[in-house]
C-alpha cells in the first residue's frame, strides 16, 4: 500500500459497505422523495371533501347572493357560499357561526357590515383555524369583481367598457445579461429553485464530508491504528487519500439525491405541478450543474484539508465536536451570507464575500444562478480558491504529519510548530 488511490479504493469501498452510509443515503433520499410528492398527496386527500364551504352573513345587500352565483357558474369551484340567516344581533351572530364551524358545516364565515361612505359592504373572515394562503386573494378578487359590475351599472358603461377597464395591465419581467437575451420570470424561478435546493445540498455535503474526514482520522488514531498506517503509506498520501476517497463518496450521494428528486419532478403529477407555476425543468441551464460540480470539488477540499488537520490533533472521538466548531461556523457564516444574497445577489457585501476562498464555493455560484457575474470574475474566485487550498493543504499536510503521532492533551501552537519545523513535506 504505496499510493495515495489506494488509500482513496479502501476508504471509499469502506464506507460505501457501511450500513449507516446505506442507510442514511436511503433515509434522506426517502424524506426527498415525500416533501417532492407531498403537494400532490395533500391535494388526494383532500380533494374527495369538495370545494371549501364558506358561510356568508349579509348586511341585506344582495352581494352574498351575487356571491353564490359567482361559485355555483363555475365548473369546478373552490369554494361553496353558504347563505345564512342573521340573529338580530351580535352574540347571536357569533354563537350561531361557531356552531356552524364547530359543527363543520362550514371552514369559516364571511360577515358584510354596511359601509355607505365606501359604497361597498366591509367584510370580515372569521374563523377558528388561520386563514388559507390563498383564499383572502380568492375571496377579495370575486368581491372586487361584484364591486365593479355595481359601480358600472350606476354609471351606465357598457360591457365592452368593463372588459377594457377591468383587463389586467401586461407587465413581463426580464432579466438582463450580457451575451443573452436575458432570463425570463419562468427562468429566474427555476433557478431560484435549483439554486436554493444546490445550496443546500453544498453546505450538507461540505459539512458532512469534512466531518467525516475528521471523524474517520480521529477514530483510526484514538484506536492506535494509525501507528500502523503510518508504517505501510506516508502521512501525506495517507491524508489526502482519505480526502479523495471520502469526496467520491460525497459525489456518489450527490448524484443519488439529484437523480431521485429529478425522477420524482418527472411524475406526471409534479410535472402538472409545475406547469401550474408556469415552471419547466427545460429551463435549468446545463452549465449550472457543472458550476454545482465544480464549487462543490472546491468547497470541499478547502474545508477537507482543515477538517484532516484538526482530526489529527484530536486523539478522541469525544472531542472532534468541539474541536471543528470553528469550522462549522465558518461554514454556517458562508451558507447565510449565500441565503441573504438569495434576494440581493448584486449587493456589494454579497459580491465582497464571493472573493473571500472559504466562502466562494456557496456565494459565488448563488451569484452564477441568481446573477451574471463577469466571467472574470468567476475564474478569478476560483483561482483564489484554487491557490487557497494549495496553501492550506501543504499547511495541513505539515500539521497532520505531527499531529497524528501525538496522544494525549491537545498539543499547544507553539509545540505543534515546534514539532512542523522538524519535517519537511
Amino acid at each position: 500500500m504505496n499510493k495515495w488511490t489506494t488509500v482513496a479504493r479502501f476508504t471509499f469501498m469502506n464506507k460505501i459497505k457501511a450500513r449507516s452510509f446505506l442507510v442514511t443515503t436511503l433515509i434522506i433520499a426517502a424524506v426527498l422523495s415525500l416533501l417532492i410528492n407531498l403537494p400532490h398527496i395533500i391535494s388526494l386527500f383532500s380533494s374527495g371533501g369538495g370545494p371549501t364551504k364558506i358561510g356568508v352573513l349579509g348586511d341585506g345587500s344582495d352581494i352574498p347572493q351575487k356571491l353564490q352565483a359567482y361559485y355555483e357558474a363555475q365548473e369546478e369551484p373552490k369554494l361553496k357560499i353558504v347563505l345564512l340567516d342573521n340573529q338580530g344581533s351580535k352574540e347571536a351572530n357569533e354563537a350561531m357561526m361557531l356552531e356552524k364551524i364547530e359543527a363543520k358545516e362550514v371552514k369559516g364565515v364571511l360577515e358584510l357590515t354596511s359601509d355607505p361612505a365606501a359604497g361597498f359592504p366591509k367584510v370580515i373572515y372569521k374563523s377558528k383555524d388561520s386563514m388559507n394562503s390563498s383564499l383572502p386573494s380568492e375571496i377579495r378578487t370575486v368581491l372586487q369583481s361584484i364591486k365593479s359590475e355595481m359601480v358600472v351599472k350606476e354609471i351606465g358603461l357598457s360591457s365592452a367598457q368593463l372588459a377594457k377597464l377591468t383587463a389586467p395591465v401586461s407587465l413581463d419581467y426580464l432579466q438582463l445579461q450580457q451575451g443573452s437575451n436575458g432570463k425570463s420570470e419562468s427562468e429566474i424561478a427555476v433557478a431560484y429553485m435549483l439554486v436554493y435546493v444546490l445550496l443546500m445540498l453544498l453546505y450538507v455535503g461540505v459539512l458532512g464530508f469534512g466531518n467525516m474526514v475528521a471523524m474517520e482520522i480521529t477514530a483510526e488514531k484514538s484506536s492506535r491504528v494509525m501507528e500502523l498506517l503510518i508504517t505501510s503509506v506516508s502521512p501525506l498520501k495517507q491524508m489526502f487519500g482519505k480526502i479523495v476517497g471520502i469526496c467520491l463518496l460525497g459525489l456518489l450521494q450527490m448524484v443519488v439525491f439529484i437523480g431521485v428528486g429529478l425522477a420524482n419532478l418527472a411524475i406526471p403529477a409534479n410535472r402538472d405541478k409545475l406547469k401550474d407555476f408556469d415552471l419547466s425543468l427545460s429551463g435549468i441551464d446545463p452549465m449550472l450543474i457543472v458550476y454545482f460540480i465544480l464549487f462543490y470539488l472546491l468547497g470541499y477540499f478547502i474545508y477537507s484539508t482543515l477538517f484532516a488537520a484538526v482530526g489529527s490533533l484530536v486523539s478522541r472521538t469525544e472531542d472532534i465536536g468541539q474541536a471543528i466548531m470553528p469550522l462549522t461556523m465558518l461554514i454556517v457564516a458562508g451558507f447565510m451570507i449565500a441565503i441573504f444574497g438569495l434576494q440581493n445577489p448584486n449587493g456589494s457585501f454579497v459580491v465582497a464575500m464571493s472573493f473571500v476562498p472559504f466562502f466562494t464555493p456557496l456565494i459565488m455560484f448563488l451569484r452564477i444562478g441568481m446573477s451574471d457575474p463577469a466571467l472574470w470574475e468567476i475564474w478569478l474566485a476560483i483561482g483564489l480558491t484554487v491557490v487557497s487550498i494549495y496553501l492550506l493543504s501543504w499547511l495541513s499536510a505539515k500539521i497532520y504529519r505531527v499531529g497524528v503521532l501525538m496522544y494525549g492533551k491537545k498539543p499547544s501552537f507553539a509545540e505543534i510548530r515546534r514539532a512542523m519545523k522538524a519535517f519537511k513535506v
